[in-house]
Order: C-alpha cells, then sequence, then structure tokens
C-alpha cells in the first residue's frame, strides 16, 4: 500500500481535471467527494473513481457544466434535472436546496433524475447536520447497475441503492461518538460531531469488491452468489458473465430485510424521482436521487433535541460489551476514528489503484 496526504490527492485529482478543462467549481466538488471518502474510510467511493470520471469524461457520460434543471417546484419540494452532470455537483445543489426550503417550509425534499454517480450519500446528508438539520438520501442507479439479487433469487435485479442519515449534534467535547464533519478542511483544529449512517441495501458496496481485485484478496463469504446460487469469493466472477451477483444486506441469515428496504429506495430514488426503478441492463447507468431535509429547530430547540440525543448514545455505550469489544460505536464513529489516524498516519491506496491515476 502506498501512502497519501489528503492534500496530496487533492492535488492529484484537481490537476487531472484541470488538464481536461473541467471548470474549477465543479472539478473542486468532485475532488472534495472523492477526498473526503477516502479520508473517513470509505474508499470505495474514493479517488479510485479518478480513472472511471476520466473515461465517462471521454466517452461523453458526463457534461461538465450541465445546468441543473427545475422541472417543477412549490414552497417545500423540488423535482431537479440533472442534464448528466458530475454526480457530486448535481447532489450538492439538491441538499443546499433542500436546506435553503426547509428553513421556511420546516420539512423539505428534493427529487432528481438524469444524475450521474454522486459518490458516498453520506458527505452530503453532512451539508444538512452542518445547518442543524437531518438529512436523509437515498439513491438507486438509474435503473441500471442491477447487480443485487432479490430475495430468493440468482440474478441482479436491483443496484445497491444505498441509504444515508447525517444528525447534529452540538456537543465538542474530544470524546467523540459520530463521524467528523467532512465537509470541513480545518477538522482537526475543531472537531464537529454528527451521528451519520451512510450504508448499502447490499450486503456491501460494490466498489468494495473492486477494492479486494485491486488488492488480489478474496472475498469473504456470503457476499456473491454465481448464477447457480452457489457462494463465490473469487471478485473477478462479478465482472465476468454471467456475472456473480451481491446478496442483499442481511446476507444469507436475514437478507428478506435488506431486499425490503432496497425495493423502498428505488421507489423513492426512481419512481418518485423520474428516473425510472430498476429494470436490466438497457438502461443507462446513473443516479436516481431522494434527499429529505428535516429543520430541528421546527420541533423543538436545538440545545434540548442535541442533549437528548447525547444521553441516548451515553446510555447504549453503557452496556455491557461483549468478549473482545473494545467499544461500542455509534453509526458514523469508526469513520471519524479513521479520518484521525489518517490524517495523521496517511490515506492509503493500493498499487492497481495508484497505477491507473498515473496512467491518466
Amino acid at each position: 500500500m502506498l501512502s497519501f496526504t489528503a492534500e496530496e490527492l487533492t492535488e492529484i485529482c484537481l490537476s487531472v481535471f484541470q488538464k481536461l478543462n473541467i471548470p474549477t467549481a465543479e472539478a473542486e466538488i468532485v475532488t472534495k467527494s472523492m477526498v473526503d471518502a477516502n479520508r473517513v474510510g470509505h474508499d470505495s467511493h474514493g479517488v479510485i473513481h479518478l480513472a472511471k470520471y476520466v473515461r465517462e469524461l471521454e466517452e461523453g457520460l458526463i457534461q461538465p457544466g450541465a445546468p441543473t434543471e427545475t422541472l417543477h417546484e412549490s414552497a417545500s419540494i423540488a423535482v431537479l434535472d440533472g442534464n448528466w452532470g458530475f454526480g457530486p455537483v448535481i447532489a450538492t445543489r439538491a441538499v443546499e436546496l433542500a436546506i435553503q426550503k426547509a428553513k421556511q417550509t420546516d420539512i423539505s425534499s428534493v427529487a432528481v433524475s438524469r444524475c450521474n454517480e454522486t459518490g458516498r450519500l453520506g458527505g452530503y446528508a453532512c451539508l444538512a447536520a452542518d445547518a442543524e438539520m437531518i438529512g436523509l438520501l437515498m439513491a438507486n442507479d438509474h435503473g441500471g447497475g442491477t447487480c443485487v439479487v432479490p430475495h430468493g433469487g440468482v440474478e441482479g435485479r436491483l443496484s445497491t441503492n444505498p441509504i444515508a442519515c447525517a444528525v447534529p449534534l452540538a456537543k465538542t467535547s474530544p470524546t467523540s461518538y459520530a463521524e467528523g464533519d467532512s465537509c470541513r478542511t480545518d477538522i482537526a483544529e475543531e472537531p464537529y460531531k454528527k451521528i451519520v449512517l451512510d450504508m448499502s441495501t447490499s450486503v456491501v458496496a460494490s466498489g468494495r469488491i473492486r477494492g479486494k481485485q485491486h488488492r488480489n484478496e478474496a472475498l469473504p463469504h456470503g457476499w456473491l452468489i454465481d448464477a447457480e446460487g452457489e457462494s463465490t469469493t473469487n471478485p473477478d466472477d462479478f465482472y465476468e458473465t454471467p456475472p456473480a451477483a451481491l446478496l442483499p444486506f442481511g446476507g444469507t441469515v436475514s437478507a428478506h430485510k435488506g431486499f425490503g428496504l432496497s425495493v423502498i429506495v428505488d421507489i423513492l430514488s426512481g419512481a418518485l424521482t423520474g428516473a425510472g426503478c430498476s429494470r436490466g441492463e438497457d438502461a443507462r447507468v446513473g443516479n436516481g436521487l431522494f434527499v429529505l431535509v428535516i429543520n430541528v429547530a421546527s420541533f423543538r430547540g436545538f440545545p434540548g433535541f442535541s442533549a437528548e440525543i447525547e444521553r441516548f448514545v451515553d446510555y447504549l455505550k453503557s452496556a455491557k460489551r461483549a468478549a473482545g469489544v473494545d467499544a461500542i460505536r455509534v453509526p458514523g464513529e469508526r469513520g471519524w476514528e479513521t479520518q484521525r489516524r489518517r490524517e495523521r498516519e496517511g490515506i492509503p491506496i493500493d498499487a492497481e489503484t495508484w497505477a491507473q491515476i498515473q496512467a491518466l
């Protein structure tokens, strides 16, 4: 493994985008999305995507500078057409619009179609938490990317259909319970507390398989099944014909729960947005995106809200721990710890990903 600072990775990505004449503001948003994902340990959504972005730019799939068009809106909702611009740019605009609306209407939602891949959803949910609001995001693959089996099936019929939620906290003591603010550059000096859930409704994100392949590592049993429904640990099988497919969240024990959640995510991200629900290989892969923002202050004072969550977290952490468990962690806390460690030690990048970046 090679090691880089966040600043080094940022410089590399911006340099590549500059040579492709990408507008500076858009290049900075896309770069931040990737590097922030690496910082908190979501390497499947980090700079491993740089080569993919370049390839899609060269193929004309990503339209730099594309306007984000409002198809219709009211005081509390908006339906947007991203015109196939950069996913991180469109997602940022959508959440910022939802925040503006929630300030006026207490709760808002924004639906997005024709949006290229957004990357890590948790970073956008953090934008709402920064504004002392709760951010909830869901995405499908715009009808494509069907690499996850329905419960009881052996063929892909769903995408990984991620969901993310960020909840703000006022507490700033050194003992953090949640992931750091991935949207700031001064985090080492001024931590900002959040609870952040960021998960796929498949057993793992598909990018995790690419990462394993780059490192020549076998997969754990319970991630993939082949066309006959048998477990496979070979990441190459995911890219063969016919392809192996991911299991829903819950794996071999309770996949029906992950499957059910994935169906709801697909409906909100596909049917409600107009992007379309999962439908197969004929669909262009992108993201249908559903954003919901809740203004905490519309319900109660933020200090009281935050204090109750902190009491709740303390209660969760007070439970007797199982053997070998060093701490009970709430959603996002592991990412916070990873970010702190990588700020000290650097961000690990596997040799294959680095070779692809050098080839650019």
